[in-house]
């Protein structure tokens, strides 16, 4: 599995069909701020989300990892935004990738 990162903001990237993708954003929940995807669209599909908060201190950055599964050849944008979900237009940061499914 390929993981994907913040750094990789606003790259491409190609996988095969079959491939799964782990993208990895930092979050620190306490802010109220949390990453959600728009999509993703046909080849991905989200297969798995979880939050890993920092086990040694409170209040500290943790990740949020997306797993996606790539179903057939294609090409589609992954964008996450960075809000808070009762305030949409909050938005602190967005993050997008183009993946070709080759």
């Amino acid at each position: 599995m390929r993981v994907i990162t913040l750094e990789a903001d606003g790259a491409a990237t190609d996988v095969a069909p079959g491939e799964r993708l782990e993208l990895r954003l930092p979050e620190n929940a306490g802010t109220g701020y949390q990453w959600v995807l728009d999509g993703p669209e046909p080849p991905l599909r989200v297969v798995e989300e979880t939050l890993h908060p920092v086990a040694d201190r409170a209040g500290g950055t943790g990740e949020h990892r997306f797993v996606l599964h790539a179903d057939e050849p294609g090409e589609t944008t992954v964008v996450a935004r960075q809000a808070r979900s009762w305030a949409p237009e909050s938005e602190l940061r967005r993050f997008r990738l183009t993946v070709r499914v080759r």
